[in-house]
């Protein structure tokens, strides 16, 4: 490939984007994580951190010093004026470090993975948008056993997003995990194959 392409992969909570990201990194793709790449600003970036305590006090601050994300996750969750703050916080900063890693890449490939991907300005520095679905009975059962949730937690977590069909409205390739890994493999397998130029 001449330059490299930019994937913008983004779904809905247990949808499955995690299991795109570990196949397009099997293909040689430089794969970047916008919630792992908050989580290491937080954990790592003492200006932030300042910002975040100003913003929610104390009780977002661990004992040792570092933030609470759990903590932060409850303040904010349901509350549409304090999660907005939060993400004027920590937005700007992801945004530029992804921009860092893209323009580092040697993969001819990057793939970002976003919840949030197509509310901001990150789509637009994406060649392809790509978005993972699945039932929505499928996303409460993976929420219960992978992560621990009870019902009403993970009921409550997948009525907190937009429907799945605001995102599959702007989406180059659309991807269904409901079913066997095989046939979600196939899936990735046919767009991948048909991404421009060489990706392989």
């Amino acid at each position: 490939m001449s330059r490299r392409l930019i994937i913008g992969l983004t779904g809905n909570i247990a949808t499955g984007k995690s299991a795109i990201m570990r196949l397009a990194a099997e293909r040689g793709a430089l794969t970047i994580d916008a919630d792992r790449v908050v989580h290491e600003l937080l954990a790592g970036d003492a200006a932030i951190q300042a910002a975040v305590v100003e913003a929610f006090g104390p009780e977002a601050r661990r004992a040792d010093g570092g933030i609470d994300r759990a903590a932060l996750g409850r303040i904010v969750f349901g509350d549409p004026a304090r999660l907005a703050r939060l993400e004027s916080i920590l937005h700007p900063a992801t945004r530029a470090e992804i921009a860092r890693r893209v323009a580092t890449a040697e993969a001819p490939v990057v793939m970002i993975e976003a919840i949030k991907l197509l509310e901001g300005p990150l789509a637009a520095a994406c060649d392809q948008v790509w978005v993972t679905v699945c039932e929505r009975a499928t996303q409460l059962e993976r929420l219960r056993v992978c992560r621990g949730m009870d019902k009403a937690a993970a009921v409550a977590r997948v009525d907190a997003q937009a429907p799945q069909s605001e995102k599959i409205a702007r989406a180059d390739v659309v991807i269904d995990t409901g079913g066997l890994m095989s046939a979600t493999q196939a899936q990735f397998e046919r767009a991948w194959a048909a991404l421009p130029g060489d990706p392989s």
